[in-house]
């Protein structure tokens, strides 16, 4: 049985020894920058989809939001907070919650924000056309990972949807539009 050895690419040999050319240098500090910059836009998404979930669940008479216990297996989150294995994710900003609690946001905001940076790089228009498209692949990856527990009206392919629950996936990929747009 023979194991196949990582071989790195001729830029990775250059970066590690110094040797890079200018040309190199750009190319990788782009990839760098353009990397750093989905990666904000996933977070900011993530954030704006958790702060829109728990938008119906404020309380104006007590100036909190209805809470929602959750059990947590982060430890590093568990030790930041005293050894705590519950986390109220209603009252709990997207920054403050567990990596699994943090999960479908994030995951949801990378599907939305590859699909618009993707149309973005080949110049297709970001219109309703593409909102409903990509409302469609944001829809069918979900279900990918959640189709075992999703509630019968959620648990069919998009074109299927109530316009209500299409709506939903339109907010996302709406939201991805806007955070791409956005100059930095």
């Amino acid at each position: 049985m023979s194991m196949e050895k990582y071989k790195p690419s001729s830029e990775e040999t250059a970066k590690a020894e110094g040797m890079m050319t200018d040309e190199q240098k750009a190319m990788s500090e782009q990839r760098e920058e353009k990397f750093s910059k989905t990666a904000e836009r996933v977070a900011n998404l993530g954030s704006q989809l958790h702060e829109e979930w728990r938008k119906p669940r404020w309380r104006d008479e007590s100036k909190d939001y209805e809470p929602r216990i959750k059990k947590t297996k982060d430890q590093e989150w568990s030790q930041t907070h005293g050894g705590a294995t519950e986390v109220d994710i209603a009252n709990t900003p997207y920054e403050g919650l567990p990596s699994e609690w943090q999960g479908e946001n994030k995951i949801s905001a990378e599907v939305a924000v590859a699909e618009v940076e993707k149309a973005i790089e080949v110049g297709t228009p970001l219109d309703e056309s593409f909102i409903e498209a990509a409302s469609s692949v944001l829809h069918d990856k979900w279900l990918e990972r959640n189709g075992s527990w999703a509630p019968p009206e959620q648990n069919k392919p998009y074109a299927e949807l109530s316009e209500e629950e299409k709506e939903k996936d339109r907010v996302i990929i709406r939201k991805a539009v806007e955070a791409c747009s956005r100059k930095e």
